[in-house]
């Protein structure tokens, strides 16, 4: 009677729910280039949280993984004025969605720092906006040579220097507001969802295997193909992002403000950052659709596909 007493409390407990306090820092890695030249504001921007985020420390379970992705948005983009006025970008963090499909929206975080890399101009401010250098050159030249004629003036009209943040760039994201998380229990045997019944060998085409499925696609680097093979399990949403990317663009250059769908998997929101990409599965629709669903039937079986043909490229060199 005590036991079963105890299980009816711990039902009616429901899930249990855990914290990130608001200061935790959150490394993210950009998914894309960034430049003050070229971004707008209102422009999406996509990251890659870098490490697992986990409760209690370093030791404790995992809260949020490695490898969810991170949403923001442009707030402002200024470039560099013609002889005063550094270049100014603000971002704001908006949303993380994990893996599993978990989505924690409404975040309030600030950039506190970047990374410093090869091809990154940009230092974080005070209040969270990323500026860019000073234009040392010209402020020198301007300083012990100032112009005094028109001819002059229009001798020297190129602007400072952009932000730049190239892809891959580590930031440094610090809470504002903590996040609230739902730890999920454990399945049991009973409660954790049964295999698919149908083989893979049913998802090929006569005469094909699975190395032949993948092939085209099995030297691309892990990080692609990480987002690539899920991807391909949403062959509509890979259409839509792939006619937002390749939408008529403005003279900046910069993304299409409307189409983007924040419904779309994870997966095929990290493509958008790979328009080629994109453009090469909308092409074969039918491939595309074989090999999402050969990936969700058995992700193993693929990547062991994959694993063979790129030791097979090797042997061959």
């Amino acid at each position: 009677m005590l036991i079963a007493s105890l299980t009816a409390i711990l039902l009616a407990a429901g899930v249990p729910e855990m914290i990130i306090p608001e200061g935790t820092i959150l490394p993210v890695i950009l998914n894309e280039t960034l430049n003050t030249a070229k971004v707008q504001d209102n422009d999406p921007v996509l990251f890659s949280l870098a490490d697992d985020i986990r409760a209690t420390g370093h030791r404790g379970p995992v809260l949020i993984p490695r490898g969810s992705n991170v949403v923001g948005r442009v707030l402002r983009s200024q470039r560099a004025g013609h002889f005063v006025g550094r270049s100014q970008m603000d971002i704001r963090i908006e949303e993380i969605i994990t893996p599993a499909g978990d989505v924690y929206d409404g975040v309030s975080a600030r950039i506190i720092d970047v990374g410093k890399r090869k091809g990154e101009k940009g230092e974080v401010k005070g209040d969270g906006g990323i500026q860019g250098p000073v234009h040392r050159t010209r402020d020198t030249v301007l300083l012990l040579f100032p112009p005094t004629t028109l001819v002059q003036l229009l001798s020297i009209p190129k602007r400072g220097p952009d932000v730049m943040l190239p892809v891959e760039t580590r930031l440094y994201v610090k809470l504002m507001t903590p996040i609230y998380v739902e730890t999920r229990p454990a399945l049991s045997a009973a409660q954790a969802p049964l295999p698919s019944p149908q083989p893979i060998t049913q998802l090929l085409s006569a005469g094909n295997t699975l190395e032949s499925l993948v092939a085209p696609v099995a030297l691309y680097p892990d990080a692609i193909l990480r987002d690539l093979l899920p991807a391909c399990a949403y062959p509509l949403e890979v259409i839509q992002a792939n006619q937002w990317v390749h939408q008529i663009r403005d003279i900046a250059g910069s993304l299409p403000r409307s189409g983007y769908d924040y419904g779309w998997h994870p997966s095929v929101k990290a493509l958008t950052a790979y328009p080629d990409l994109l453009q090469r599965l909308g092409t074969d629709v039918n491939w595309m659709t074989r090999v999402g669903s050969a990936f969700a039937t058995d992700p193993s079986a693929v990547m062991n596909a994959v694993a063979r043909l790129r030791t097979q490229t090797t042997s061959l060199r």
